[in-house]
């Protein structure tokens, strides 16, 4: 049986959409080069990142614009739901 996390990382894969992490690495930034550059604490990304927290809107369009990926690639609206 596939958790809801599971399915929504085979769904990213399938569709050419890119976690946060892989938006990053590709792009050499770490959690705290991309803190620093949309003005939120460390913790804050990492939980974004691995998906412990949602982002405001204004944090996931600065954090779109830091790593060059849309922001609704980022962040899709069923991974909410």
């Amino acid at each position: 049986m596939h958790n809801v996390l599971d399915m929504h990382v085979h769904h990213i894969h399938n569709t050419g959409m890119k976690t946060l992490t892989e938006a990053m690495k590709e792009r050499g930034i770490s959690d705290e080069a991309l803190a620093a550059a949309v003005g939120r604490h460390r913790s804050t990304i990492t939980k974004i990142r691995l998906r412990q927290a949602a982002p405001s809107l204004e944090t996931a369009l600065k954090i779109s614009r830091e790593v060059g990926v849309p922001v609704e690639n980022l962040f899709p609206a069923e991974a909410a739901q």
